[in-house]
């Protein structure tokens, strides 16, 4: 393995732990905001299962990632694009996360990729419906997840938590949330290991996929329990007033949401999804009851991000090539 290629897989190893570090805080918030389970269990938990839709059913977003945004002969024949993208996305993740915000690695990735994707001058090869698409598709995520929840909770949740007693209540959401968080779990490692993984199956680094999304199972896992509890604190407690209801809900929805776009191969905020599914819930109870300055910070976040990747991609592949 050359030098370049020895790069990109560890760029793309700090992808993983960024991710673990960050957008897992959407699956493990809700378990510890309500203060179902203890921070370490939860993230065992998340890791397991964040694994198991890596290995299960990543495939469809790994292809757009690693194949479908830009040629796959030109991340094979260039290997610095695939390095100024994953470097680029791993900076940013990064930096953010040390600042406690939830952001978007599939933002960052794709924001990268059309970085590099310019820096080597092949914009019109690149799959500009399927870009557009992207970007709409992030744009409808959070409206889809809010709508759902409120309709959850509205329309369901509601209704159920008058007809049985307080402690059938409690004892049914504790367990419903759990089994939430293994649903949005499953479908965050199905949907976002492609922004890790995906570049190094596109051009073909270690010649094996299997091995490849361990690899970065692994990363994400270890991404969640060394440096998760800040952006989890975010998610979990200063969003809005987080009960086992709440977070079944706002799980409920994002889950869904996640894992429907997850079938069609499209890269998608879990932040976005998750705090669609908070907001959704929290509004139920009154406009007050959610931190709008919080949220108005995590949306111009969710904005910035792609554009700042895609400028960091472009300042990466233009450095590495002086050398």
């Amino acid at each position: 393995m050359d030098l370049i290629s020895i790069l990109i897989l560890l760029a793309a190893i700090f992808v993983g732990w960024s991710i673990g570090a960050n957008s897992a805080s959407n699956a493990i918030g809700t378990l510890v905001g309500p203060m179902i389970i203890d921070f370490r269990t939860a993230a065992i938990l998340v890791a397991i299962s964040m694994l198991m839709g890596a290995l299960l059913q990543s495939g469809a977003v790994i292809k757009t990632i690693g194949e479908d945004i830009i040629p796959r002969e030109d991340l094979e024949g260039d290997k610095i694009v695939t390095l100024s993208a994953l470097l680029a996305t791993a900076i940013f993740v990064g930096l953010v996360t040390s600042r406690a915000i939830p952001v978007s690695a599939s933002h960052a990735i794709v924001g990268a990729l059309v970085g590099s994707g310019i820096s080597i001058g092949i914009l019109k090869e690149m799959n500009i419906f399927l870009i557009l698409k992207i970007f709409l598709s992030w744009f409808l995520t959070p409206i889809f997840s809010l709508i759902l929840a409120f309709m959850i909770y509205e329309f369901f949740m509601i209704p159920i938590s008058k007809r049985i007693s307080l402690v059938t209540f409690s004892e049914t959401f504790r367990l419903l949330v759990i089994i939430g968080t293994v649903f949005i779990a499953y479908g965050l490692g199905a949907n976002n290991v492609g922004n890790s993984a995906g570049l190094v199956i596109g051009s073909n680094i270690l010649g094996d996929r299997i091995i490849t999304l361990i690899i970065m199972g692994i990363a994400m896992g270890l991404g969640i329990i060394s440096f998760s509890k800040k952006v989890v604190n975010t998610v979990g407690r200063n969003i809005t007033l987080i009960d086992p209801m709440t977070a079944f809900t706002a799980q409920s929805s994002a889950g869904i949401v996640i894992y429907f776009f997850t079938l069609l191969g499209i890269p998608i905020s879990a932040t976005q999804a998750i705090i669609g599914g908070l907001v959704g819930a929290g509004i139920t109870k009154g406009s007050g009851m959610v931190n709008n300055k919080l949220v108005m910070k995590i949306f111009i976040g969710w904005i910035i991000t792609p554009f700042s990747a895609a400028v960091l991609s472009i300042l990466i592949y233009k450095i590495l090539m002086m050398f």
